[in-house]
C-alpha cells in the first residue's frame, strides 16, 4: 500500500517502478541472508545453500486496492491482483539471473529442469501469452545462457501479526473487517482501518454511531443505508467475499508464484460440510498448492473477533461475484467438481426471491442441508481454566489441554 503516487485530483496510482526497485533489491537481500545465516544443524546449511530458495512476498494488498477504489473481489480487482503477481516473479527471477552471472547459479542448477528451458511458473504454460504483462521467453533464454541464483523465488506468508506491526493488511487476504478486534493472551486491542476512517471523514460519515453500526453488521458496510454504495462496493471485507472468490483470489495469485500461498478461506458459521468439500474440490481444480478453510466461531476464542454486541446482525446476503460465477460456469472442464459446485449457481441464480430479512446470523451463497455443529467441549471438559490465556481446559491423552493457546500440562510440568 506504501507504493502509490498521488495525483493532482487527490486520487491514488500505483507506482510500478518502484515496485520494480524494491523486488530487485530484496531478491538480492535475500540471497545474501542464505550466506549469513548461522544454521543450527550443518544439513540445513549444505541443504539450504544447494537450491538457494527464497521466498519474496507481500502484505498490504487490501489497504491497496482501498487506495485505488478497486474492489477486491471484482474482475478489476483480479486483473489487477494478476499484475501484481506476475511482476513479483518476473522481476525477482530476472534479478537472480543477474546475480548468477557475477556470483554463479544455484549448485543443483543443472539437475533441474531449468537447463530445459522450463521454470516453475503456472502462468507462463496456462495464460495465453497475449496476457502476459512481460516477456518471459526472453527471461528463459537468459536463464538458459546465464542459470539462475535461486531455484525458486517468489512465496506469500500470512503476515497476520506482522502486518499488524506494520499497521497495514496482511498477506493477500482481504480486510477482515474494518472495524476488528484482536484478542491475545495481554488483553485485547481495537482496531479502525485507517484508509476506511480517512475516507468516512473526508464525506462527513465518521462518529461513533456509524462505526457502532458497522461493529454490529459483522464489520463490514454492506447493507448500511448510511454508507454510500461506492463505498460499500470498494471497502469490502473477508466476510462480505463469498469463499469461491477467496479461491478464485488465491487462484489468481498461485498462477504466478513459484512456492505455496498463505491464505485463509473464511466461510460463515453456518457452513456445510458439502460447502468445504466443494472448497477443497475446487482448489485442487485451480491449482492451488496449499488451502486454509476457517468456518466463523468454530473456536470459542478467535485470534480475530469482530467487535460488538450481542445482537449483532449482518444486513446482507453474499454472492459469488459475477467474474467467478463466470470462470466457473466456462473455464472449468472437470465435470465431477463442477457438478459438486453446481448448488452454488442454483442458489445464487435465485437469490432475489430470499427471504432478506431471514438473514439474522451470517450467511453465504452455497449453503445447504449438513450444516456443521458448532465447536463444543465434551464431556472430558474441566472447570480450570488455562493459566495462560484463561479459557476453559479439556482432558486429552492423560493431560490437560487448551485448545485455543496451546497450553498441555504434561509439558509445562
Amino acid at each position: 500500500a506504501n507504493f502509490v503516487k498521488r495525483r493532482a485530483d487527490g486520487s491514488y496510482e500505483f507506482d510500478w517502478q518502484r515496485y520494480e526497485q524494491a523486488i530487485r533489491l530484496s531478491t538480492r537481500f535475500l540471497d545474501n541472508v542464505i550466506d549469513m545465516n548461522n544454521y543450527p544443524v550443518g544439513e540445513i546449511d549444505i541443504n539450504t545453500k544447494l537450491t538457494r530458495r527464497i521466498g519474496l512476498g507481500i502484505m498490504g494488498m487490501a489497504d491497496l486496492l482501498f487506495l485505488l477504489r478497486i474492489s477486491y473481489n471484482s474482475r478489476d480487482g483480479y486483473e489487477f491482483m494478476n499484475k501484481l503477481a506476475e511482476a513479483i516473479s518476473y522481476y525477482s527471477m530476472e534479478e537472480s539471473v543477474a546475480v548468477a552471472k557475477s556470483r554463479g547459479s544455484f549448485p543443483l542448477f543443472s539437475e533441474t529442469d531449468y537447463v530445459r528451458g522450463k521454470i516453475p511458473i503456472a502462468g507462463y504454460y496456462e495464460l495465453p501469452k497475449e496476457k502476459h504483462a512481460f516477456d518471459w521467453d526472453s527471461l528463459i533464454g537468459k536463464i538458459q545462457k546465464y542459470g539462475i541464483r535461486n531455484s525458486w523465488t517468489s512465496t506469500i506468508a500470512p503476515t497476520g501479526t506482522l502486518s499488524m506491526i506494520a499497521d497495514t493488511s496482511n498477506g493477500v487476504e482481504p480486510m477482515f473487517a474494518v472495524v476488528f478486534e484482536k484478542r491475545v493472551t495481554v488483553g485485547r486491542f481495537f482496531y479502525t482501518n485507517k484508509i476506511f476512517e480517512s475516507t468516512l471523514k473526508e464525506n462527513g460519515l465518521y462518529n461513533d454511531d456509524i462505526l457502532t453500526k458497522i461493529a454490529n453488521n459483522y464489520g463490514s458496510v454492506r447493507g448500511l443505508s448510511e454508507i454510500p454504495e461506492w463505498i460499500q462496493k470498494i471497502f469490502v471485507t473477508a466476510i462480505d467475499v463469498h469463499w469461491t472468490d477467496h479461491i478464485m483470489a488465491q487462484a489468481v495469485w498461485q498462477k504466478w508464484i513459484s512456492n505455496a500461498i498463505a491464505k485463509t478461506i473464511n466461510m460463515p458459521g453456518d457452513t456445510t460440510a458439502e460447502d468445504v468439500k466443494s472448497a477443497y474440490l475446487l482448489s485442487h481444480e485451480l491449482g492451488l498448492k496449499g488451502v486454509t478453510v476457517y468456518r466463523d466461531g468454530s473456536r470459542h476464542e478467535q485470534v480475530l473477533h469482530i467487535n460488538g454486541n450481542d445482537t449483532k446482525e449482518r444486513k446482507f446476503i453474499v454472492r459469488p461475484s459475477e467474474y467467478t460465477i463466470d470462470y466457473l460456469r466456462t473455464g472449468m472442464t472437470n465435470l465431477y467438481v463442477k457438478e459438486q459446485i453446481e448448488p452454488i449457481f442454483d442458489e445464487t441464480d435465485t437469490v432475489d426471491e430470499v427471504d432478506k430479512t431471514d438473514i439474522s446470523s451470517p450467511k453465504q451463497i452455497g449453503s445447504s442441508k449438513k450444516i456443521l455443529q458448532p465447536f463444543s467441549l465434551n464431556d472430558g471438559e474441566l472447570d480450570e481454566l488455562c493459566p495462560s490465556c484463561k479459557a476453559r481446559l479439556i482432558i486429552t491423552e492423560g493431560c490437560n489441554m487448551c485448545i485455543e493457546c496451546g497450553f498441555s500440562s504434561c509439558v509445562s510440568g
